[in-house]
């Protein structure tokens, strides 16, 4: 595995483990190893085997699957994002569509 997986592999651990609402002793424990290990693993110093990956999949149930598909968003289209606006107006009230006005009009006033 190359650093880069192991590393995104890491990151994708500690979403799920956080997720869960679980410290890394909490992790640890039920797997039967130290709170460091699970550190590193986090951190993408080394990659868990296929066997402790699958025991951390189950400790904190989710599928086996979620570890090696990519979680990375596509760059929203200028058009989604004024979609989005749309749909924040819409469900903001008269004192949040306020700071959400100011705020548009001082970013657009610096550039």
């Amino acid at each position: 595995m190359t650093q880069r997986a192991t590393v995104a592999l890491g990151k994708r651990i500690k979403e799920l483990r956080l997720a869960k609402g679980w410290t890394q002793a909490e992790l640890a424990e039920v797997l039967g190893c130290e709170a460091m290990t699970v550190s590193r693993y986090e951190r993408g110093e080394y990659a868990p085997s296929i066997e402790v990956l699958e025991q951390i999949s189950l400790a904190l149930n989710a599928s086996l699957d979620l570890f090696f598909v990519s979680q990375e968003q596509p760059a929203p289209t200028s058009s989604n994002l004024r979609h989005d606006l749309c749909d924040i107006a819409y469900q903001a009230d008269e004192e949040a569509l306020r700071e959400i006005v100011g705020a548009a009009k001082k970013i657009l006033s610096n550039k």
